[in-house]
């Protein structure tokens, strides 16, 4: 899929679309029985299920020739945050909360963060990675930042 034409996109996107939903799926019923009634193992479970799905989006995305949409990394970014900023009001609101699940969640969180990071430095080594994140070095570029010790091309 080294030329993207409308219809290679979209049956991509159908494709990520239907991993994810398994995986939410799965993911929202653990964490539901866990929440309720099942325990913090089943809170685990449910992080798992989502680790499952990111995986299958990794080989999805190794099986087309493409890599992880700005989209689909906002939209993450934007799901995780809104994961840590619930599991800091759940510490503070309810109550229970912190004595019995703050571990696994805590735990879940870090391991997708982990996981995260882990595919990154596999794909492009420490350097290239963290110069993925690197905006201000391309928001005003000079003649040093163009040198090649830098991850210039000059």
């Amino acid at each position: 899929m080294s030329e993207d034409t409308a219809m290679d996109q979209l049956d991509r996107h159908a494709l990520a679309s239907a991993i994810w939903l398994g995986a939410w799926a799965v993911g929202l019923g653990l964490f539901h029985f866990g929440f309720t009634q099942g325990g913090p193992v089943w809170v685990l479970a449910g992080f798992g299920a989502l680790l499952a799905g990111y995986a299958a989006h990794i080989v999805m995305n190794a099986a087309l020739g493409t890599g992880f949409t700005p989209r689909e990394l906002a939209l993450a970014l934007v799901l995780y945050g809104a994961a840590g900023l619930a599991l800091v009001l759940a510490v503070l609101m309810v109550d229970g909360f912190a004595e019995r699940y703050f571990l696994p969640v805590a735990l879940g969180l870090a391991g997708l963060a982990a996981v995260v990071l882990f595919y990154l430095v596999s794909l492009w080594g420490p350097r290239q990675a963290l110069a993925k994140f690197d905006v201000i070095r391309d928001n005003n570029p000079r003649k040093a930042s163009r040198l090649p010790h830098r991850g210039g091309r000059e």
